[in-house]
């Protein structure tokens, strides 16, 4: 630091940068410490967030955190949601005493799935279920691990002013809260949300625990840790501003459905504020010159219908970390940080189209809602004959089923269309939203399988950076595995070779004998047999590394289509083009990582 004058610029050097310190900030901070590169991380707010933004890491979310070490610590985690508890979601009239079910999507508890999983030992199951815990609980969680970590220096409390881009890097300018300059080179749908505590509604609870509760036309209820605390999310009119409203009612009004407010005691109001759903994406995760990255809501933003948003921002964070890592230390080329936004922004306009559905899917829902109101009531009460209406509006909730269980949207990451893919020339799955089915065709995600012992996962054998999976006979030779591992030490490739002797039932869920993963778990190049050439090899792994694009590579013009459909699509939800505004009001967020 450059003395102590208030008027001087405190300067400071780094080999990455990262502005914003939310999960997907904190995460990557996470992943280039463990790969050993040095990186500050700053962010404007002295504290993680207060904000209930996210209540669900999803199975996808959680096996990177397996693959990182962290699984098990997040879900032991005194403040996250018990693995006992259930996934329900479920749809009333009222939760009030005189309310009625209406319909209910039904899901197991993580124990539970995890015993799913493993009877289910055919690739198609994830690594880890999901996890219910709150983003207050991951953000704080999180920041005590990364201001830990050796290779960190985390500066909260700095408020990102710009940056400037030279060809030798890149300086950004922060102020602290003293007012210190310092310089480190390297209106459509409206909610208001009310998150809060009542002992009093955990008591009175009649449906029983729940994840999710939808009262009829007046938003949604989010259980957040299955003790008090509660997020209502109660949709806005348009003549109506969230400034002029009681917390306490919305949480009344939300909580009552159809019957009207239900007056609970509410022992505090945490946080509240007006929201704006956003469908909205980069053009590029980039800067033309490759010196900053956008990464998670920096890059993207959407509503938290299917739970995309904070899960898709920790791909991102796992994705760049190992880029950013592999060209610091020399082995990678430029390509594979051209590459991040043509494999992760394709991936992102899926589950924005996805996360669309099922906003629309509540928009119908709620015009049945308005169009059975009166039945509705009569539901409740009991008075007159309303079953059509009833199993008009169960057939509805239990035909669009539960938006959180998208296994192409979280498992079916296919990044087949990058030049930093080695294909092997054979035809793609058919891609379903809903489902996953296992293969390592280069550019998938691997699949996780147990092995033999029923313990553990092949994820558990990945090294931290590249792995070369190996599988042979009892007392197989090496197939000619030992050259390729022998070329990669020569290049400096960072390589764990793993030799999976008798784990037939593992062999035919992977495909083939030879499998390269990278560290984002994504299938490089796989094959029955090695190369015999070590320049055949070397060509492989240059592709891979991103020192030489794949000479085949071009542009999915699949995926074009799927952009522009996109974009004409969620012009008509939006109405606008004010996609920068902040997901929550008075809680902006920018995560990038700057190199």
């Amino acid at each position: 630091m450059a003395g102590g004058n208030m008027n001087q610029t405190a300067q400071y050097e780094t080999e990455v940068l990262i502005v914003g310190a939310g999960p997907v900030g904190m995460l990557l901070a996470y992943q280039l410490d463990r790969l050993g590169i040095p990186t500050t991380i700053a962010e404007k707010n002295l504290e993680t967030t207060k904000w209930p933004k996210m209540d669900l890491t999803n199975c996808r979310s959680m096996e990177l955190l397996r693959v990182l070490g962290l699984a098990d610590e997040y879900r032991a985690q005194a403040e996250a949601v018990s693995i006992d508890a259930n996934f329900d979601s479920i749809f009333v009239t009222s939760l009030a005493p005189a309310g009625r079910l209406l319909g209910s999507w039904r899901i197991p508890s993580v124990r539970e799935q995890k015993e799913y999983i493993k009877l289910h030992n055919d690739g198609t199951q994830p690594a880890e279920p999901g996890q219910r815990c709150s983003q207050i609980i991951f953000e704080a969680w999180l920041k005590e691990i990364i201001q830990k970590r050796m290779n960190v220096t985390s500066r909260f409390g700095w408020t990102y002013m710009g940056h400037v881009e030279a060809a030798d890097g890149l300086t950004a300018t922060f102020i602290d809260t003293e007012g210190q300059t310092h310089t480190v080179r390297a209106r459509p749908a409206r909610f208001y949300l009310v998150h809060f505590k009542s002992a009093e509604l955990a008591k009175n609870l009649q449906f029983g625990r729940f994840w999710h509760a939808f009262p009829a036309g007046t938003g949604f209820l989010i259980d957040q840790d299955e003790k008090s605390t509660f997020t209502a999310h109660y949709p806005l009119q348009d003549n109506i501003s969230g400034s002029d409203l009681d917390p306490h009612d919305v949480v009344y009004k939300m909580i009552g459905g159809c019957l009207g407010s239900w007056q609970i005691k509410i022992d505090g109001v945490l946080v509240h504020s007006e929201w704006q759903p956003s469908f909205s994406i980069a053009e590029r995760y980039s800067t033309a010159n490759g010196r900053v990255f956008l990464a998670g809501d920096a890059a993207h933003r959407n509503p938290p219908h299917g739970g995309y948003g904070m899960n898709s921002g920790v791909v991102d964070a796992v994705d760049l970390g190992w880029r950013l890592a592999a060209v610091i230390k020399g082995y990678g080329g430029k390509g594979l940080l051209q590459a991040y936004g043509d494999e992760r922004r394709p991936m992102m306009i899926r589950a924005l189209q996805r996360s669309y559905r099922h906003v629309l899917e509540h928009v119908v829902l709620n015009d049945i809602y308005k169009e059975n109101w009166e039945s509705l009531k009569g539901i409740s009460s009991g008075g007159g004959d309303n079953t059509q209406a009833f199993t008009l509006i169960k057939n509805y909730i239990t035909h669009s089923g539960p938006e959180t269980l998208d296994r192409g949207i979280e498992l079916d990451l296919r990044y087949d269309h990058s030049p930093i893919i080695y294909p092997d020339g054979t035809v793609p799955i058919p891609w379903d939203a809903k489902q996953y089915q296992p293969t390592t065709r280069p550019g998938s995600r691997a699949p996780h399988v147990f092995l033999k012992d029923g313990i553990t996962s092949i994820y558990d054998l990945f090294g931290r950076e590249w792995t070369l999976v190996h599988f042979t006979e009892e007392h197989g030779n090496d197939d000619g595995s030992c050259l390729f591992v022998d070329t990669a030490r020569g290049m400096r490739f960072p390589l764990t070779y793993v030799k999976l002797c008798g784990e037939d039932h593992v062999r035919q869920i992977w495909e083939r004998t030879l499998v390269l993963v990278r560290p984002d778990t994504h299938v490089a190049w796989r094959a029955d047999e090695a190369p015999i050439e070590q320049q055949v090899i070397e060509n492989i792994l240059r592709v891979v590394s991103g020192n030489v694009l794949y000479p085949d590579y071009h542009r999915s013009e699949a995926f074009t289509d799927e952009e522009e459909q996109f974009l004409a699509t969620v012009a008509t939800f939006t109405g606008n083009d004010q996609n920068d505004k902040a997901a929550i009001a008075g809680e902006e967020e920018m995560s990038y990582a700057a190199s």
